[in-house]
């Protein structure tokens, strides 16, 4: 089985690399944009460039300065999308006390009917699950779902449906799944139907379902395949390797996670290719027993 903080990675980096980034552009304006606020736009965008690229660094940077912008002509909307962004940048950096300082000023700034809350309600969750404080998190994600009035609501209730399972309620998570599930395809957001799937996957091998499971990892790995996402590709055929043990066919398993290993070390993904290489170890280990156990017979 996948571990919990493996797949609570593989959604965060799956989120950045997914997720429609607050530019500024959602809202049409008849009049023409003073050229600070241009400005803030340009480096927003190139913040957004810098982040697909994985240039976090350079993306912190950018959205820095479209803050500062921002803040030099009292633009609190624009401040609080370059404080959102800015958040998910320092979360996936691992510096938790900045994104929590970003998005508590983005609160302050915020109103309750706000535009981007629901945006900012979820970074606020992720903040809150990335520091252990999974209730608390739970409470900002039924909050973000609830304010969501667009196509990302299937999204929402992924996250929310991740925090249920964590906290150990895989029957209400499973609900949630499967009617994200179906908004996330409706509105054609591949990686967050792929995100219901993955965690469908880990729900039904818990449950001992193991064709069902099976069948949600290769969903979830066909549209992930199509996307060209390498750390959630490992995560799918890691999930197969663990409802293929589970069925007891440890060389097989075994074969999965060889290729869950190739694809997270040649993505340069280091954590992930030694929480690999532990349970290939461990995997080995049965083999080993079984064919011994075998030669007795």
């Amino acid at each position: 089985m996948i571990s919990g903080n493996r797949t609570v990675k593989t959604i965060l980096l799956l989120v950045l690399l997914s997720t429609v980034w607050l530019g500024g552009c959602a809202v049409k304006r008849a009049k023409p944009l003073s050229q600070p606020r241009q400005q803030a736009l340009q480096h927003n965008r190139l913040g957004i460039e810098a982040a697909a690229r994985g240039d976090r660094g350079k993306a912190l940077s950018e959205f820095s300065e479209a803050l500062r912008l921002q803040s030099s002509i009292d633009n609190s909307e624009g401040m609080i999308v370059a404080l959102v962004n800015s958040a998910r940048i320092q979360r996936l950096q691992g510096d938790l006390q900045s994104a929590r300082q970003s998005v508590e000023r983005a609160l302050s700034l915020s109103s309750g009917s706000f535009i981007f809350g629901s945006e900012l309600f979820y970074e606020k969750a992720k903040v809150l699950s990335a520091a252990g404080d999974l209730t608390a998190a739970l409470e900002w994600g039924v909050r973000a779902e609830a304010a969501e009035q667009g196509e990302a609501r299937g999204r929402r209730q992924n996250l929310v449906a991740l925090l249920l399972l964590r906290q150990g309620f895989p029957d209400q998570a499973k609900e949630r799944l499967e009617q994200a599930l179906q908004l996330n395809r409706k509105a054609r957001m591949s990686a967050e139907e792929a995100n219901s799937q993955r965690l469908l996957g880990e729900i039904h091998l818990v449950q001992g379902s193991y064709d069902k499971s099976g069948a949600s990892y290769q969903e979830a790995l066909i549209l992930d395949k199509a996307l060209g996402l390498g750390a959630r590709i490992a995560a799918d055929l890691s999930g197969l390797g663990a409802v293929t043990a589970r069925k007891g066919d440890i060389p097989g398993a075994i074969d999965w996670y060889q290729r869950s290993l190739e694809v997270s070390r040649n993505g340069g993904d280091k954590e992930s290719a030694a929480a690999t290489t532990a349970e290939l170890a461990h995997l080995y280990r049965l083999n080993g027993r079984k064919a011994e156990k075998t030669e007795k017979d």
